[in-house]
């Protein structure tokens, strides 16, 4: 960590600093309910204990165990105590670590709430195009706006699903990272919102290092959105797209549904192995 504060960034250096603060930012609920079960299973396992050691070791023969209702409130409190102090240990592991990779962000001149504020490069194609496919997803609301004012995102920009406009890596791509960059530039007046622990907890817009795992995710989204789009315009009978389909489209139809296929047969083939 303190590697990466001593000099300004190269871009694999920025995307490992934005990864750390990302790692930090767990979803605080989510976290919450997984204690909890494991409470739970803590408050079963130790009172199955309690249960076995008195019909074990009750010294009166001949009877069930009494077992006092004192234990099971022992029990209780046991399971309890794993499930807050697990909880409150994470939450501190986690925001003092958010701290150390935001310290770094600012050591290397950038906002660690604000990572669009120098433009997009943090951001690879694939995870640019899948949050582009929730705005589009989106109704009017404040993540809507969120997500545009952030990204530069907007109804009339060149990207469009069903099927998809542009694929990462290309010129098209290029372009459409241009013309988000641009409409930031345009509207650097306004304050740009911040992305919090809190909020990156629950909406997941900071960047990701783009590792071939995490780019199938990312494409198997918007692709998926693509696919499910090109279905409700066109029928779910796929088969038959050949004849709903308009001329000028079938080929991109064609190409996201293999695509979305393709990717779900490699991110299986991943997690088996």
């Amino acid at each position: 960590m303190e590697k990466l504060g001593t000099a300004s960034f190269e871009i694999d250096e920025e995307r490992v600093a934005w990864e750390g603060l990302a790692s930090a930012c767990s979803g605080p609920i989510r976290r919450f309910g997984a204690f909890v079960l494991v409470g739970f299973t803590s408050f079963i396992v130790v009172t199955t204990a309690v249960v076995v050691f008195y019909n074990l070791f009750d010294e009166r023969s001949g009877e069930g165990a009494t077992i006092p209702w004192s234990a099971y409130d022992v029990t209780m409190l046991v399971g309890v105590a794993v499930a807050v102090g697990g909880y409150l240990i994470w939450l501190f592991w986690s925001l003092r670590s958010y701290a150390g990779f935001s310290a770094v962000l600012r050591r290397g001149g950038l906002d660690p709430a604000r990572p669009t504020a120098e433009g997009l490069r943090a951001y690879s194609d694939e995870q640019l195009l899948a949050l582009r496919s929730r705005y589009e997803r989106l109704g009017e609301g404040k993540l809507k706006e969120r997500l545009g004012r952030t990204f530069g995102f907007h109804d009339t920009d060149q990207f469009s699903l069903g099927p998809l406009s542009v694929l990462p890596g290309t010129f098209e791509m290029s372009a459409l990272r241009l013309e988000w960059e641009t409409h930031l530039i345009l509207r650097s007046g306004e304050p740009l919102p911040r992305i919090t622990w809190w909020t990156e907890g629950h909406h997941r817009l900071l960047p990701r290092k783009p590792d071939d795992v995490r780019k199938l995710v990312y494409a198997l989204r918007y692709t998926g959105d693509s696919v499910r789009e090109l279905k409700r315009r066109y029928g779910y009978r796929t088969d038959r797209w050949h004849a709903t389909v308009p001329e000028g489209k079938l080929f991109d139809a064609v190409r996201d549904l293999e695509n979305s296929h393709r990717i779900q047969v490699a991110l299986s083939r991943r997690s088996i192995s």
